[in-house]
């Protein structure tokens, strides 16, 4: 037997230094750098992916089996793009234990591990390949981690069905002794960007961690914990928390020690600061105990501030049946001279075990301190009921609230907290908001708020309406709100995580009856829609007035400043539906009836069409459309019939320069960033057709009628401001344009009144507010008996008038030489006489044919009176020079 053992040992030794000269023999031979290849095109027939294996591998085979790995990368599927790479990689594991299922690894070293996880919208993944197919769960293997160390690693998250991302960077994570069920110290730090909800911060994490999923126990202690930057809606934010946490959920047990938490960040231009305090709390198999609990909330905004404060007195009792002697509170609201103080409080009962909690009567006292208030204050009291089990996901509530002339009450429930289902119904017979929140008047602050305009508007983020599971009613009596009026407002609301509806509506606003629906759908990219009947819309009453100083004389005739750039990018992401029609409408002085606006924008173009109504005794109707994809444009098309002019120029700009009744068609098109860009890429048409008006600042009636008097050929031309007193009126008038270049050009006016006629063409520059016009009156009638000279001698005579000067500051001057020698000319062939003098007259302006016969062949008349008419008295005075006798001659023609 003993020489069996012997001989049993020796043989067992040989065999055990045979295996470490095979060993010794391998770990001297074997080269793992050789098969890198072999390695590469196996990953390559298999999972169709590119494996780089950049570095020399190290291997190590006694006492311990270890690894130390170079750059290593892995390509994404059927793809040379990067899925994951590590810089360096060491690990080795001890040899003997793995032989009992045991993992005992020395401290791991990882340096520049990176990888890219996405999920499709198809819920499948990048990495779904290198997942194994088995789906049984394998045995536990106990670990061993002497530690762990990782430094500058990244991940990249992209969630295509959710439309969010997520990145890691700057990665480091540092243990102790890992193993299960055991704690060990871990201190880590990394970078963290998101984009829904939008974050951008760093992050340190600090404490003695217990993980253990097989009983459900998890604990830390010693926690230290902090964010910094950007956190969604919060700026420059700095988090902390700090203290003991020990829980296990398998035997509802939880003990927290020094929790604290303390953020202070700013949020939309306010100071924001949140503090947590909980010293102690136990909860145990059969007691329940804690000290008092507190959360501080203050928000400070200029001279405006809020300060909020929640307090749990204590907790006592079992897991069954927990009570304290209650929940406080007290709110306080500063804006300007507004005030508000709040002060509530509750018994609270809750049943660890079933997850049931009561708040059965919350009531509290306001008070508001307002010197826009009758009574510079008022109070009132509230009171609110909640149930609430957690277990069924169930919530219900209900609450009063009776504040002088405010009255209201209603309920609320929530179920399936994961996706809450909102249903609530709100009552009231009063509610006046100016006494709740301030009116507008009480909370303008002295110092003007400065806003941004650096950056362009942004559509409101609706993404949270997508998880929004809501649907009730409210009923409203009378609603006040600084100097405005809502009465009978009846809503129906509706979300379904798709639409948000609004149907019906109704609501008196002031003098205005609102009656229709409202929408929104398509959340990520919102639509919005609408349907909506107002009676009638003094919409000028709600429109905010400049506070600029009114301008000065003269202002007008300043050049202007250069435009500020037009801003219309938030309507590339605008996307709307509907169609408002009113009743009767007033905005920017201008009124209207039976107005119907039908509204369509998508992705960067809004279209109104159909744009009707009808206005001063008329009808328009037309369309406008805007392209704000690029460089914005406008095109305009409205025609216009039997509107009165007068009318609506006084109402729309304070100007009766022009009356009558008829027909104005537009069809323009421009572009451009600025106003001055748009007016001067004006293009298109535009026609202009009146019947029995007047064009007020120049009467050219009156003006002929002065001429005779006035007339003096050696004064040349005189220039005339316009005066608005006088006006010249007409039976009828017709225009076209063709506009060009913010040039509108005029080749066919025609106006046409019971003493002359009046044609004229020019240009009327629309970018620049200038005129340059020259309008042709010809008289075709005496003025004789209508409190004129008689100026017959003007009869077929065509007068230019240049209009000149800016749109605000117009001007007109006569040719009097050129009117002189008309009447010269015409002086002179009267004097003519006869047949021969008929024929010179048709010769210059009539039957040429004709004249040149009767020249030609007729006879001299003897009746021919003399051309100078003068007298053949001679006296002893000087003689004259030719220009004085023809000074003489002409003025006798004249009848000076």
């Amino acid at each position: 037997m003993n020489k069996l053992l012997k001989f049993g040992l020796i043989g067992l030794a040989a065999v055990v230094v045979v295996l470490l000269v095979v060993v010794g023999i391998v770990a001297a031979t074997f080269n793992p750098n050789d098969y890198k290849q072999t390695v590469i095109n196996l990953v390559k027939e298999k999972k169709q992916r590119t494996l780089h294996l950049d570095g020399d591998i190290k291997l190590a085979f006694w006492p311990s089996i270890g690894a130390d790995l170079g750059r290593i990368s892995i390509s994404e599927h059927n793809s040379d793009k990067e899925f994951a790479a590590v810089d360096g990689l060491k690990v080795s594991l001890a040899l003997l234990p793995l032989l009992k299922k045991q993992l005992v690894v020395d401290t791991v070293y990882v340096d520049g591990v990176r990888a890219n996880i996405v999920r499709y919208k198809d819920g499948t993944t990048n990495f779904d390949d290198l997942m194994s197919k088995d789906e049984e769960e394998s045995e536990q293997i106990k670990f061993d981690i002497d530690g762990i160390n990782v430094t500058n690693a990244a991940l990249n998250v992209r969630d295509e069905m959710t439309d969010k991302q997520l990145a890691l960077r700057k990665f480091n994570l540092k243990t102790g002794h890992v193993a299960l069920g055991t704690p060990f110290d871990l201190a880590s730090d990394f970078e963290l960007e998101a984009n829904n909800p939008a974050v951008k911060a760093s992050v340190s994490i600090k404490g003695n961690v217990l993980a253990d999923p097989e009983q459900q126990h998890f604990a830390v202690k010693g926690l230290d914990a902090g964010i910094k930057g950007d956190i969604a809606t919060l700026k420059d934010a700095d988090l902390t928390l700090s203290g003991d946490v020990d829980a296990r959920l398998e035997h509802m047990e939880l003990l927290v020690d020094s929790l604290k938490l303390v953020l202070a960040a700013t949020q939309d231009g306010a100071k924001l600061k949140v503090a947590l305090d909980a010293p102690q709390i136990r909860v145990q198999q059969d007691t329940v105990s804690g000290k008092q609990a507190s959360i501080n909330l203050s928000q400070e905004k200029g001279s405006d501030t809020l300060s909020a404060k929640l307090v749990l007195a204590d907790l006592k009792g079992s897991p069954k049946a927990v009570q304290s002697s209650g929940i406080s509170g007290e709110v306080n609201v500063k804006q300007g001279e507004h005030q508000l103080q709040s002060t509530f409080n509750s018994p609270f009962t809750g049943n660890l075990e079933t997850q049931v909690f009561d708040l059965p009567r919350l009531v509290g006292k306001i008070n508001v301190n307002d010197p826009a208030l009758p009574k510079r204050e008022m109070q009132g009291d509230f009171a609110f009921k909640l149930h609430a089990d957690a277990k069924q996901q169930l919530v219900n509530s209900d609450f009063t609230l009776n504040l002088d002339a405010t009255r209201l009450k209603g309920d609320v429930a929530v179920s399936k907290f994961d996706q809450p289902d909102i249903r609530f119904n709100l009552i009231g017979d009063a509610l006046d908001l100016n006494a709740l929140l301030g009116s507008p008047a009480s909370k303008a602050s002295s110092k003007p708020v400065a806003v941004d305009k650096s950056s362009p508007a942004k559509p409101a983020d609706l993404s949270a309406l997508a998880n929004l599971r809501l649907q009730g009613n409210v009923q409203m009596g009378h609603i006040v709100y600084d100097k405005y009026q809502l009465s009978n407002l009846k809503l129906g609301v509706k979300a379904d995580g798709q639409t948000l509806d609004i149907k019906p509506l109704s609501v008196k606003l002031d003098d205005s009856q609102i009656a229709g629906s409202l929408g929104i759908s398509r959340f990520a990219n919102p639509i919005y829609r609408f349907d909506i009947d107002i009676d009638k819309l003094d919409a000028d009453k709600y429109i905010t007035k400049s506070d600029a100083p009114p301008a000065k004389p003269g202002d007008a005739a300043k050049k202007p400043q250069t435009d500020a750039p037009i801003d219309l990018s938030a309507l590339k992401q605008f996307n709307a539906n509907g169609e408002l029609r009113i009743g009767w409408l007033k905005v920017a002085n201008i009124k209207s009836t039976n107005v119907r606006l039908k509204l369509k924008a998508e992705d960067g173009v809004a279209e109104l069409a159909p744009l009707s109504a009808n206005l001063y005794e008329g009808s328009v109707n037309g369309s406008l459309k805007v392209d704000a994809r690029t460089t914005p444009s406008i095109t305009v098309r409205q025609d216009m019939k039997g509107i009165a002019i007068g009318p609506l120029l006084t109402d729309a700009i304070n100007n009766d320069m022009l009356s009558g009744k008829g027909t104005l068609n537009l069809d323009i098109t421009t572009q451009g960033g600025t106003v001055s860009a748009l007016k001067k890429a004006l293009n298109g048409k535009a026609a202009l057709n009146l019947a029995d008006g007047a064009v007020k600042g120049i009467d050219v009636a009156g003006t002929l009628r002065g001429v005779k008097d006035k007339l003096n050929v050696l004064k040349g031309q005189s220039s005339v401001t316009g005066d608005k007193s006088k006006k010249t009126d007409f039976s009828e008038m017709s225009a076209s344009f063709t506009i060009k270049n913010g040039v509108a050009h005029n080749e066919d006016l025609s106006m046409k009144a019971p003493l002359f006629r009046i044609t004229g063409s020019g240009d009327i520059d629309i970018a620049n507010e200038t005129l340059d016009y020259v309008a042709k009156p010809t008289v075709v009638n005496t003025l004789k008996g209508q409190g004129g000279a008689d100026l017959s001698e003007m009869n077929g005579l065509t007068i230019p008038i240049k209009l000149s000067g800016t749109f605000a500051q117009p001007a007109y001057a006569i040719d009097f030489a050129g009117l002189g020698a008309a009447i010269a000319k015409n002086k002179l062939l009267e004097g003519v006489g006869g047949t021969k003098g008929e024929a010179v007259k048709n010769l210059m302006g009539g039957n040429k044919e004709e004249a040149l016969k009767s020249l030609l062949g007729g006879k001299k008349d003897a009746t021919t009176a003399p051309a100078d008419g003068q007298s053949s008295n001679t006296d002893a005075t000087p003689k004259e020079t030719p220009e004085e006798k023809a000074k003489k001659k002409l003025n006798k023609l004249l009848g000076f």
